[in-house]
């Protein structure tokens, strides 16, 4: 069966000294820069896993991508997904990147994986995307922490050599940390595959 998962400033110058001043004051705050921290915790278990799982699992990791001030993770294949998925994070590690300050969201793309040999209804089945799941504001100087919690529930688990961590994300912006909120839970607000008309969807051309 093929793998359909992954492990997802114009400054105007014036004409007199005071006014090239204050003009430069003016857009200062456009090119500041915060810190975003990616901090992907240890997976956990609410049940006794197999020893060859747990050993794949904790060198495992999550892939994921930014593009303006868009971030996706995905459990779908990249090759399926039309955005840059160019990060790794492996379960208990963290890296930073900095960015412009401003308000960022958080897209998360589930698979609940099923047995099948065709790729495209295996992905019409399992797969749904959980658009804005978080929301989020870098500051100019700080640093803003984005942590995601990987947890198999016992309700998650598949009997097809597939096991599957619910991804819950908060994010802490040096004072406080806000609830935790799956991304990869299928609910109520959740798009299946098929009906995905947004940009994240690859389309062969």
């Amino acid at each position: 069966m093929k793998q359909v998962f992954a492990c997802g400033i114009v400054l105007v110058a014036g004409l007199w000294g005071g006014a090239r001043a204050q003009d430069a004051a003016v857009v200062a705050p456009a090119s500041a820069t915060g810190t975003l921290k990616m901090e992907v915790k240890a997976f956990t278990s609410e049940k006794e896993l197999p020893k060859k799982v747990d050993k794949q699992l904790r060198s495992g990791g999550l892939e994921w991508g930014i593009r303006d001030n868009q971030i996706v993770f995905t459990m779908v294949n990249k090759q399926f997904i039309d955005f840059p998925i160019n990060h790794m994070t492996r379960y208990g590690q963290s890296e930073s990147l900095e960015l412009p300050a401003g308000d960022y969201k958080v897209t998360g793309i589930g698979m609940e994986m099923t047995p099948g040999f065709n790729v495209q209804k295996i992905l019409d089945r399992g797969a749904f995307v959980n658009q804005d799941v978080l929301t989020f504001r870098i500051e100019p100087g700080k640093t803003t922490t984005l942590s995601i919690n990987p947890v198999i529930k016992k309700d998650n688990a598949f009997v097809v050599d597939f096991w599957m961590p619910t991804l819950l994300a908060s994010i802490n912006d040096g004072a406080v940390s806000s609830e935790e909120k799956a991304l990869n839970a299928r609910g109520d607000t959740s798009v299946a595959w098929p009906n995905y008309t947004g940009p994240l969807k690859f389309v062969a051309k």
